[in-house]
């Protein structure tokens, strides 16, 4: 038997909440990550800077050797999308042992190939890779607050073997459901970051409820045209991984792309505005030009995303408002 149950690469808030969440259900759980400095706190100090609060359980072993954390029969990649590539191409060159298969949590598309996660992330390890996420703040989770996400995995993946490592990861506190949309999970997943964007400018711009949840509901058809155009399928964007997580991430005061994009609402320049959230990644700053890439691929019209981008690129957030109110007039289910 191995000694660790679960590995987990990336020791940011969201990888770490979920070691915890699992070590609490008995699992033993090793946790890299980078810089050195982030481990050595969590081995003297056994809490994490984003989580101070919750102190790690037992369970949860922090490694400055991510080689420590190869022989794990499951891997899960908690590492910032942009990075993972790269980053996983070096761990796999240090050894040719291989799990199973590899569940990546990270939220985003790669933004010069405008790939999702697993689909990036398979020919680099070799075997299948699937998603897991939904509407999930990381330090709720820490706390083993009720919540409930999605586990999505390939086909290649027997339905035996699906539904045991659905058991696996849900806890008392963490309920997981199975899919097998990798896709609609993945770009519901990355999506959301966007239009929280979007939702955080309406806020600082005070424009009120009213215009959040238009902003929210047309978000989720623009976000129903990029899915169902790449193969997803519109019972993900209806279920946890879209409309769930959307809601909380465009709504949730935790959500750093809904602060982030109500700095840059007010008059902050993208630089300072990620700065005065301590330089935190805000995936959605990185998915925002992927998506419209992958949509123009696609022949798709995300109108809220270019707004985005352009706010991103210096204009003016009330420029971008006046631009869609009068966008032509058209029914509903376009």
């Amino acid at each position: 038997m191995a000694a660790t149950d679960i590995a987990v690469f990336g020791a940011g808030a969201w990888g770490t909440a979920l070691a915890m969440a699992w070590a609490r259900q008995g699992a033993r759980v090793d946790l890299w990550g980078h810089p050195p400095s982030l481990v050595d706190q969590l081995v003297q100090t056994r809490r994490h800077p984003s989580l101070a609060d919750v102190e790690l359980p037992a369970g949860v072993t922090p490694r400055h050797d991510p080689a420590d954390l190869f022989g794990a029969p499951l891997w899960v990649s908690a590492l910032p999308t942009q990075v993972a590539p790269e980053v996983w191409r070096d761990l796999a060159s240090r050894t040719p042992r291989r799990p199973e298969l590899v569940v990546s949590v990270s939220k985003g598309i790669l933004q010069h190939t405008f790939r999702r996660v697993s689909e990036t992330l398979e020919p680099i390890l070799g075997v299948p890779v699937g998603a897991f996420s939904g509407p999930t703040f990381a330090d709720e989770v820490s706390r083993s607050r009720p919540s409930a996400i999605v586990l999505a995995l390939p086909a290649a993946v027997p339905d035996g073997r699906a539904e045991a490592l659905q058991a696996q990861l849900a806890t008392p506190n963490l309920r997981v459901y199975l899919s097998r949309d990798v896709t609609g999970v993945e770009l519901c997943g990355a999506f959301k970051n966007v239009l929280s964007i979007a939702a955080g400018l309406v806020e600082s711009l005070g424009l009120g409820n009213n215009a959040r949840a238009a902003l929210i509901t047309r978000g989720l058809a623009e976000m129903a045209r990029l899915v169902e155009a790449m193969g997803g399928s519109r019972d993900t964007l209806m279920g946890l991984a879209g409309l769930g997580d959307l809601v909380l991430t465009a709504t949730g005061p935790q959500s750093r792309n809904r602060t982030f994009g109500a700095l840059v609402g007010k008059g902050m320049t993208v630089e300072a505005a990620a700065a005065s959230l301590g330089n935190q990644v805000v995936e959605g700053v990185f998915t925002a030009e992927a998506a419209l890439g992958m949509a123009e691929t696609m022949g798709v019209d995300l109108p809220i995303t270019r707004e985005v981008v352009r706010l991103l690129a210096g204009e003016d957030p009330r420029a971008s408002v006046e631009r869609l109110m009068q966008r032509d007039l058209r029914p509903e289910r376009d």
